[in-house]
């Protein structure tokens, strides 16, 4: 009996002190993040000084302004990007004076193209609007920014500086 005793308790003890043998288990850490759609000029201005804008005869040289190009470099990361262009007309910094509007002009009109991810887009300063912004969709690059079809209706240029500007407009989203 008592061998049948220290059977069972041994029997009872191995059972306890022997591992069950049970299936793995798997934790997950889930990982999530996010990127917001962004735009970015990595070289956002540029000058281009035209010099003397009147020819011999006062009117308009169009060649100091047809054909000039600058580069902008930028980027968009979302494929709905857009970007639109406003013209800007050269004006100059003396107004015409009473009586001779006939003749002179302080304002030189112009066309600028921007070539951007293989497309381009267009906008005139006769107007104060920017064009339509139209989708660029995702690029890194240049922003070529060319001016051209130039013209100062035809009449003699007032004397004194003239600006003027184009503006590139990146947005992320329509």
């Amino acid at each position: 009996m008592r061998k049948l005793a220290f059977l069972t308790t041994a029997a009872a003890l191995a059972a306890v002190a022997t591992p069950a043998l049970a299936a793995p288990v798997t934790g997950t850490v889930n990982v999530s993040g996010s990127v917001a759609a962004k735009c970015k000029f990595v070289t956002a201005s540029a000058d281009l000084p035209l010099g003397e804008l009147a020819d011999a005869d006062g009117g308009l040289d169009a060649s100091k302004v047809d054909g000039q190009t600058r580069t902008l470099n930028g980027w968009c990361n979302n494929s709905a990007a857009t970007l639109s262009v406003k013209a800007t007309a050269l004006t100059g910094d003396q107004a015409v004076t009473s009586g001779a509007e006939t003749a002179f002009t302080d304002r030189v009109n112009y066309t600028a193209s921007v070539a951007a991810n293989a497309q381009t887009f267009t906008d005139s300063s006769t107007d104060d609007l920017a064009s339509t912004a139209t989708t660029v969709n995702m690029f890194s690059g240049d922003i070529v920014v060319t001016l051209g079809a130039s013209t100062a209706s035809s009449k003699k240029l007032v004397a004194g500086a003239y600006s003027g500007k184009v503006e590139v407009t990146l947005s992320p989203t329509v």
